[in-house]
């Protein structure tokens, strides 16, 4: 199994790579590996499969080649923060803390620290979040970046176009987008369930697709997840300390890579 590394540590890394001051109240460390790897770049994006986890992953990356590909190159584990909730997480993921200090619970709440928005913007420079309207990646992120990302509808496909079509037309120096399909799939069938699989496809093209035309506008891209899932008697849940629901695969390719 690859190094593991806490939830915390990815927005001080983000930074990193940027050449920016970590968040302020960032508990977590870079990570060494990924700043010394991808940096210095201008720009970068985090592209995040919601409650794709080591346990999921682990049990469907033959049915995710591209995702595949780029872990065997270079992967490392992150451990979500309790509780194992989206808003939660994703607050973490920009903030470098847990709850107790960045203060989410639901995405409607106020940031209580500093962000990687906050640190972009006092660089001068945009940022943007993007995600389904109703989601976290819209209604926390993208109402606390420079660029509210709202797809037009429940739908990864309207997810994907209005990622691209911020980064092409505004070039953010930071953008963070939430996939939310394969959450809700998991939820409804459990992530064991073979009933997955399409949607587990489906979001590795996507993932292809994105980061074949990011990296051409410059984008190092990070890939990673908020939490995983587990099985129930009903379907799939998460919100424990379980490695099943905290531990989630994270990898990264440099601006300048090709695919």
């Amino acid at each position: 199994m690859a190094h593991e590394y806490p939830l915390t540590c990815l927005a001080p890394t983000i930074a990193g790579v940027l050449g920016l001051p970590a968040p302020s109240q960032a508990t977590g460390e870079p990570i060494a590996q990924i700043v010394s790897s991808m940096g210095p770049a201008q720009r970068l994006a985090v592209l995040a499969p919601d409650a794709l986890g080591w346990f999921p992953f682990s049990k469907w990356r033959h049915e995710m080649p591209f995702l595949d590909s780029l872990h065997r190159r270079q992967s490392i584990l992150l451990r979500s923060v309790m509780p194992t909730i989206t808003p939660v997480n994703f607050a973490t993921m920009v903030a470098g803390a847990d709850q107790s200090v960045h203060g989410i619970a639901a995405f409607g709440d106020e940031f209580q620290c500093e962000t990687l928005f906050d640190v972009v913007r006092a660089a001068a420079s945009v940022s943007a979040g993007v995600g389904q309207p109703g989601w976290t990646g819209s209604e926390l992120l993208g109402r606390c970046a420079d660029i509210w990302g709202k797809a037009d509808s429940n739908c990864d496909d309207d997810v994907e176009s209005a990622a691209l079509t911020i980064a092409r037309e505004h070039k953010p120096r930071f953008i963070i987008v939430q996939i939310g399909e394969t959450d809700s799939i998991f939820h409804k069938h459990g992530p064991s369930s073979a009933e997955v699989a399409p949607a587990i496809r489906r979001m590795d093209r996507r993932l292809r697709r994105m980061v074949g035309q990011m990296l051409p506008l410059g984008y190092a891209i990070v890939i990673n997840s908020d939490h995983g899932q587990h099985d129930t008697e009903t379907g799939g849940s998460h919100g424990t300390d379980s490695d099943e629901d905290a531990l989630v695969p994270c990898t990264w390719l440099r601006a300048d890579e090709t695919l």
